[in-house]
């Protein structure tokens, strides 16, 4: 019987706890896909990343993402939990850039070690904005079970997608964003009908001297019911946060998992250069399990 190493890594912690529970496979080479999938199973978190260099080769490797039920184009979270857990494993004694292949293409990575510690940073790929019907923003609005009058109007809703789609829908306050029970049913069928992954509900704290903004993710059509802390999405906000405010840069701080008691911070960079946009997600890890997994081999 052969058996496979694999880790729980916490990504995107708030103070160096909390975050969303993230499976890792580092050296992934020779696995299959039905091999994979069966790990992110056995490991039931949101998602699982595969590495498939030797964990020895520092200067790029090819990663794939699964959730439990099947493989997804890319992961923030997943793309955090991996490059700090190799950056442990490898014992980098300084900053590191590299880059990683994934099914959409090629991605760069900085790694920047603070003290003993590890921030990893992610270039998402160019993020695409289309507008959505009103028709389709009613359906939104009974799968989640929320009103019109409870949106922020000031952030209409919007598709936005880094590879994957996904509905971004700001609300007016903290206490819609939690009351949220969405009827799962109906939101997969308004994602099968969009083509998104699900739906990231976000509330800006006004409050604050910096842009900050809570969140929620439900993508219930790809295995996901609620996402802890989806980083992707919270680079997407970003962007979008930049072009309605004509600014040319813009840090945004935002907080997620507190449904899960699990709260954790994405941090996003974002700036305007020739009319392109540059947006950078980052955040930390903490390692909390390392398992062994039985890998079946009977598959094809």
């Amino acid at each position: 019987m052969k058996y496979i190493e694999a880790l729980i890594v916490n990504a995107f912690p708030k103070n160096n706890a909390g975050g969303s529970p993230t499976g890792v496979v580092l050296n992934a080479t020779g696995l299959n896909d039905l091999q994979m999938q069966s790990i992110a199973k056995q490991l039931d978190t949101s998602h699982t990343a595969f590495a498939f260099e030797e964990v020895t080769d520092k200067t790029g490797v090819s990663v794939r993402f699964f959730t439990r039920n099947n493989e997804i184009l890319n992961c923030g979270h997943g793309t955090i939990a991996m490059h700090y857990a190799r950056a442990k494993h490898l014992q980098l004694d300084g900053n590191l850039s590299l880059n990683q292949n994934i099914k959409e293409g090629i991605q760069p990575i900085q790694i920047i070690k603070e003290g003993n510690e590890f921030v990893i940073y992610l270039q998402q790929n160019e993020i695409r904005f289309t507008t959505v019907t009103e028709e389709c923003i009613t359906k939104i609005l009974k799968a989640l079970k929320i009103q019109a009058d409870d949106l922020a109007i000031e952030m209409p809703v919007i598709l936005a997608s880094p590879g994957s789609n996904r509905f971004l829908v700001g609300v007016k306050s903290n206490k819609v964003l939690r009351k949220i029970e969405p009827d799962f049913e109906q939101l997969t069928q308004v994602c099968k009908e969009q083509n998104p992954i699900g739906c990231f509900i976000y509330c800006l704290d006004e409050t604050d001297e910096k842009f900050a903004a809570t969140a929620r993710m439900f993508a219930p059509s790809i295995g996901v019911n609620e996402d802890i802390i989806n980083g992707n999405s919270s680079g997407c906000l970003g962007e979008y946060l930049l072009r309605m405010n004509g600014n040319e840069h813009l840090a945004l701080s935002v907080y997620q998992g507190q449904q899960f008691n699990q709260e954790g911070e994405v941090k996003v960079m974002v700036s305007k250069m020739n009319d392109r946009y540059h947006t950078v997600i980052g955040g930390t890890a903490v390692i909390t399990k390392k398992l062994l997994l039985e890998l079946h081999t009977d598959y094809p």
